[in-house]
């Protein structure tokens, strides 16, 4: 399943940078977003797109406070379905079954042996300082959640993150209030099975059994959505550089171009946004991780003309191919 997130996180980071006093719009812009229609209603980005923007972030304490700020109704249909459970432990495990419609790079996973709960959190999105935000953003949010559905103040017995400690870390002993080990092998969380079995005051059991079944059928028209989304672009990928048509494209795929635009339509896929968001990735990981000349990434890009990709990036970005590469360096 192709890597996506739910567009609605950048629409919190996007508040949460206006309220903290940054200038939400020039941070969007240096992430390669176009500001403020940087996703559209019901949408879902990539983590590229993800991680361009979390290294634009510069506050060192900013995810974990966000995650605080995220409620449940923001995931969609599993949020609602969570707010219906009938205590915190089926919370848990539903989170655990349906966590990728959320953000597909995510997992979780649940262990009880009896006496504790163990509750693991996975980020693989391949950028690292993204897994680290998105641990933290997950953090901030179950502790502020589960205990405003519980009506108690439920800590952990013990926590390990699996990564080293962070210049804010005072800011975890604020929220964990337990013992916590950094640079572990698992980020987990230990909670007694006495707070585990707390009801959620929300709790609705005919409500729940039909969100989950709806939980169900999203997954599965994500998975088959995100099979097809995979295929084009890959294949718009490795003819890149001849600025592949939306005729050929249906040619690899044996279709005929009436059908792919047909499915396009039904799974809300936009070909040239697609091919321009292609573009825009390959072009900011060029210009931040190597030292490919700019014509020869215009060339790589499918750019007849250089002056025409500094153009679009320019349009995309807010700067010039050459001024975003010397940011990234500084």
């Amino acid at each position: 399943m192709i890597k996506t997130a739910i567009g609605v996180y950048l629409h919190y980071i996007d508040r949460y940078l206006q309220e903290l006093g940054f200038d939400s719009a020039l941070i969007f812009r240096r992430a390669g977003l176009s500001y403020p229609d940087y996703v559209k209603p019901g949408g879902r980005v990539s983590m590229a797109v993800m991680a361009s923007l979390i290294e634009q972030v510069k506050s060192p304490n900013f995810f974990l406070q966000l995650g605080k700020q995220i409620p449940l109704m923001a995931h969609g249909n599993l949020g609602v379905a969570m707010l219906a459970c009938k205590d915190i432990h089926t919370l848990l495990l539903l989170a655990e079954k349906f966590v990728h419609l959320t953000f597909s790079s995510l997992s979780f996973l649940v262990k009880d042996d009896g006496k504790n709960t163990t509750f693991g959190i996975c980020a693989d999105t391949e950028f690292p300082l993204l897994d680290i935000a998105v641990i933290e953003v997950m953090l901030g949010t179950l502790m502020v959640n589960i205990q405003r559905l519980s009506g108690v103040d439920i800590k952990p017995v013990s926590v390990s993150i699996n990564y080293s400690k962070p210049i804010h870390y005072r800011s975890y002993d604020t929220l964990l209030l337990c013992p916590i080990k950094f640079s572990a092998s698992e980020t987990l969380l230990t909670f007694s099975n006495k707070n585990m079995a707390l009801p959620v005051q929300t709790a609705d059991n005919l409500g729940g059994s039909l969100l989950v079944e709806q939980c169900r059928e999203d997954l599965k028209e994500i998975e088959q959505s995100s099979t097809f989304a995979v295929r084009i672009a890959e294949i718009v990928v490795s003819h890149l550089d001849t600025s592949p048509s939306i005729t050929f494209v249906a040619e690899q795929l044996q279709l005929s171009e009436r059908s792919l635009r047909r499915r396009l339509a039904e799974e809300n896929i936009n070909f040239r946004g697609l091919l321009k968001d292609i573009r825009q990735d390959r072009a900011l990981y060029f210009l931040e991780k190597t030292d490919v000349r700019i014509d020869k990434i215009s060339s790589e890009l499918g750019y007849k003309e250089t002056a025409s990709f500094r153009r679009a990036f320019k349009v995309q970005v807010g700067v010039s191919p050459r001024a975003w590469r010397n940011q990234s360096k500084l």
